[in-house]
């Protein structure tokens, strides 16, 4: 595990406006989350569009103050105040609560204040002001615990009964007494002299307030200046610190996780250690970073740190202030949990092969993981899967790219269909169509009932309307258990998994064993509910097993399902080259020569694993004389292979002449040249009219000097070390070649 720290100042600016609503310098710099729970006003009912709902419009608001700010809307129409309780909370007799629009997921969510807005649906049901005003206290009580502020919305007028509006009077009366600067006063000026809406604001069905309310009830909200009490700047330094964390599912090498303080209070002078704390597999690694200069009122310093996270696994990091001054409100820290899947390894190596065969590329990696080939470094398209690949490459070098993936090679998603329940049965069936290819996973199913739970699945191919109760049209599909924590609890139980092809309808059936357990669904209008995969009618609850249909009744939780193709897996490797490399051996046994019948010549091949010559010598140096091949003409060729056992092979022609010396023909004028033996020059004369062409050979073959001359001429041998040459002229008739000895 390694960290790399990079530390980085923010400068800050304060949007045209702030002073106008009368905002703290630290407002603009502190990024603040504001979670609203409620029911169909906070949800956006009334307004012709849902952009002038309040809610929307106060996130623009917030927006506008720093782009980092946070509006989170868990409004659900007809939502009451028990539905929004704490987890632990449990009242069989009123609604369970719901745990993804609650008080406990403002807290998972890092609210920093929560805005309670829940007009008149407590009313509606009977329940009466004491109950939603010791649930107020509840879920403040809870929001206490985590130091998030609440603000509480007052009832709002509706054209009620006189006894339902009397518990609607009681309510806004004591949240107005109790959360005084904290309430949010959303009825005066709305009700007519009935304590119904006022036709004004009324958008027409008699509950719900409409646009030109919404915009009023904005600004109420805005008048709060709720991030002068998040962000509030103290007369004492009052220091604040975040984690940031990657989204990430894969491991990385060199994770980036930051950390940002924020000196919400007046200037501090001191210095300041921030440290951290990376806990993995029990084992605790700790990391100071100090920030010497202090913190300016209204200023951020962002610390960034590689954390090398390819191993896998649960990382805890901390972060905390050691101040060196004496306040200790400035001591601070947060925690973070980071969940990574191990990074895929990949090895492999160059391979070489011979021109006239297939290049064979080899890689490794763990046996669970799928190997892919790339032709290029970017593709997204494979070439080929598997540990090895070859192919035939008409390029001396080709690159190719390899990785290693692990998990399924498609894409996994899942339908969201979790919503307020209102109905506990103990059955339901539901249809669902595919408009692709692809195959269902799992269920997520929300159960009413604590303990361990079983539930039983049937399923058929086509609707289960018409087959509610005609058992032996359905295929039994397994069982599967989970033990509920709490009421309400979104579970998930597992099925064989199933292959569906565009429009296709696949009933499902799912019931719990015991028959005096209750899983829960939605009883509304019916409804289709769909995505670009996959749509949902509304289904039927059914009494356990295969008795009495009540239609229509709407699934609530989770499909689970995967569909096409995926090269990239879950988690992937770094994607690395590997060349193919042609190897072809280099064999030059020189040009064509002529020697005299006493001289000799040494033909050598060097760096070869096999030789053959013509004359069936497998050395590496042939040794051509008159006394070997006899005078005339001669074809040698030789034949080699290299540690691959790629072949090559050259040929040279050597003539012997049957004479001392040299001549263009039987009458041409002698070729003399002189003096021989040489102490560095020797001069060539007797040749007819040039150019003529000079190529001086070592004993071993070798070319060590060639010149063009045009007439007689000299040759400089003093470069060479000296020793034994063959001297060979090339004229536009004949070849010859005189032995020299330069000493």
């Amino acid at each position: 595990m390694y960290f790399y720290f990079r530390f980085s100042l923010l400068l800050l600016f304060f949007p045209i406006g702030l002073m106008a609503q009368n905002y703290n310098p630290c407002v603009s710099s502190t990024p603040i989350h504001i979670v609203v729970l409620g029911s169909s006003t906070a949800a956006g009912t009334g307004p012709s569009s849902i952009d002038s709902a309040w809610v929307n419009r106060y996130r623009r608001h917030i927006q506008s103050i720093n782009p980092q700010n946070l509006v989170t809307n868990l409004g659900v129409g007809g939502t009451t105040t028990y539905q929004i309780m704490p987890d632990w909370f449990a009242d069989t007799t009123r609604p369970a609560r719901n745990t993804t629009k609650n008080i406990s997921e403002a807290v998972r969510q890092g609210a920093d204040a929560v805005i309670i807005n829940m007009p008149s649906n407590d009313a509606a049901r009977g329940f009466t002001a004491t109950e939603q005003l010791r649930n107020f206290r509840i879920i403040k009580s809870v929001a206490d615990s985590f130091n998030i502020e609440v603000w509480v919305c007052t009832t709002q007028p509706r054209n009620f009964t006189n006894a339902k509006k009397l518990i609607q009077l009681e309510v806004r009366d004591s949240i107005l007494a109790q959360y005084g600067s904290n309430a949010l006063d959303f009825w005066t000026g709305f009700a007519n002299t009935n304590n119904e809406i006022d036709s004004t604001y009324d958008s027409g069905d008699g509950v719900h307030l409409n646009g030109l309310a919404h915009r009023e009830l904005n600004q109420r909200v805005i008048n709060k200046q709720i991030p002068n009490h998040i962000s509030d700047t103290l007369t004492y330094p009052d220091f604040s610190i975040r984690l940031k964390i990657p989204k990430n599912s894969c491991g990385d090498s060199s994770e980036q996780v930051s950390a940002v303080v924020s000196n919400l209070g007046t200037t501090s002078l001191f210095a300041f250690s921030l440290k951290f704390e990376v806990t993995v597999n029990n084992q605790t690694t700790l990391n100071t970073f100090v920030v010497s200069g202090g913190l300016s009122s209204c200023a951020s310093d962002t610390v960034n740190f590689n954390l090398n996270t390819s191993m896998g696994g649960t990382f805890q990091v901390r972060t905390y202030l050691d101040s060196s001054d004496t306040i200790p409100i400035n001591d601070t820290s947060d925690v973070a949990i980071l969940k990574r899947i191990s990074l895929p390894s990949i090895t492999a190596t160059n391979t070489f092969y011979c021109p006239t065969d297939s290049a064979f590329m080899l890689a490794t990696s763990a046996s669970t993981n799928t190997i892919v080939w790339y032709d290029s470094l970017n593709s997204n398209s494979p070439i080929h899967f598997g540990n090895s690949y070859s192919f035939v490459s008409t390029n001396n070098l080709t690159n190719i790219f390899v990785e290693a993936v692990s998990g399924p090679l498609h894409f996994k998603e899942d339908f969201d269909l979790t919503r307020t329940t209102t109905t506990h049965w103990n059955g339901q069936m539901f249809d669902i169509i595919s408009n692709d290819t692809l195959t269902l996973d799992s269920l997520e199913i929300p159960i009413n009932t604590l303990g361990n739970q079983k539930v039983v699945a049937y399923y058929r191919y086509g609707s289960h309307k018409n087959f509610e109760n005609n058992m032996g049209s359905w295929t039994y599909w397994g069982v599967d258990s989970f033990n509920i924590s709490a009421i309400g609890e979104v579970a998930p139980f597992n099925f064989p998994d199933v292959q569906l092809t565009p429009n296709d309808t696949f009933a499902i059936y799912i019931h719990l064993q015991n028959p005096s357990s209750r899983l829960s669904y939605q009883s509304a209008s019916a409804s289709v509910f769909t995505n670009n995969k996959l749509a949902v009618p509304s289904g039927s609850g059914i009494a356990n097993t295969f008795g009495t249909v009540y239609y229509p009744r709407n699934f609530s939780g989770k499909i689970h399902y995967h569909y096409g193709f995926n090269p990239l897996g879950v988690c992937q490797s770094p994607r690395i080259p590997v060349a193919a490399i042609q190897s072809e051996p280099y064999l030059d046994l020189g040009k064509d020569t002529a020697i005299v019948i006493t001289d000799s010549l040494y033909l050598l091949a060097n760096g070869f694993t096999n030789y053959n010559w013509s004359n069936g010598d497998t050395t590496q140096q042939l040794l051509v004389s008159s006394a070997t091949f006899g005078v005339g003409t001669h074809s040698i060729f030789l034949t080699v292979l290299d540690s691959l056992g790629c072949m090559n092979s050259d040929t040279i022609v050597v003539i012997i002449n049957n004479t001392t010396s040299v001549s263009t023909n039987s009458n041409s004028n002698f070729i003399r040249i002189s003096p021989n033996p040489s102490n560095g020059y020797v001069e060539i004369e007797g040749l007819e009219n040039g150019p003529f062409s000079i190529v001086v050979f070592d004993t071993q073959g070798k070319t060590v000097f060639e010149s063009t001359m045009d007439k007689d001429n000299k040759i400089d041998f003093r470069l060479l070390p000296k020793g034994v040459y063959f001297l060979t002229i090339y004229t536009h008739r004949q070849r010859y070649t005189k032995k020299v000895i330069f000493q």
